[in-house]
């Protein structure tokens, strides 16, 4: 699965053949049919190991005794943390977005469920006050923009700007202003005082 991952990340699944794969895992050539049954298979597995911790650290974020605005900063925070852990889980994402063809089922699946967690979160917060009124998925999907985003431009970040997030103190920088920015997005206004 290692070797998939890898020449998945550097080539594209389209670009990755099942005899490379093989190869750089010193496997027979039928190790794949046999272990998962087809290159897209493997693909799927790939992504499913990825994205299912990604989910599961969403929903025990989420199911923490604190209020919503703090659960939901603490989602960006986990995004980062996640990424920087498989970084090359955005590109995986973005290669079958960027053809037009729809995620692979593993990352539907999971894209709904963190949705459904992040929306379910924003309701709270809007019905206890502490959120913006808005649609809560879409709400959602600007929390999720941030790490998302900036992961996927790290390299201009770091060769143009000089940003570079393998910097433990440039990571924790952009990490604590991306939780700033989306709570300040997120947090509602005080009403205005009529007295």
């Amino acid at each position: 699965m290692r070797a998939g991952r890898e020449l998945f990340a550097e080539q594209g699944y389209d670009g990755a053949s099942v005899r490379a794969i093989t190869s750089r895992a010193e496997a027979n050539l039928g190790a794949i049919t046999y272990h998962f049954g087809s290159k897209q298979a493997l693909y799927h597995e790939v992504l499913r190991s990825m994205v299912v911790p990604l989910r599961d650290r969403v929903a025990e974020v989420a199911s923490r005794d604190a209020p919503p605005l703090d659960r939901l900063d603490a989602v960006v925070e986990a995004y980062f943390r996640h990424f920087a852990a498989h970084g090359d889980l955005p590109r995986f994402l973005m290669e079958r977005i960027a053809a037009g063809q729809l995620p692979p089922p593993p990352v539907a699946v999971a894209m709904k469920s963190i949705l459904g967690t992040l929306a379910g979160l924003v309701r709270e917060g809007q019905r206890q006050g502490s959120v913006r009124d808005g649609d809560p998925v879409l709400l959602s999907l600007s929390l999720i923009a941030q790490p998302v985003y900036l992961t996927l431009v790290q390299t201009p970040l770091r060769d143009v700007l000089g940003l570079d997030l393998a910097d433990t103190e440039s990571f924790e920088r952009l990490v604590d202003h991306a939780r700033a920015f989306v709570r300040a997005g997120l947090t509602a206004s005080p009403l205005p005082d009529t007295a």
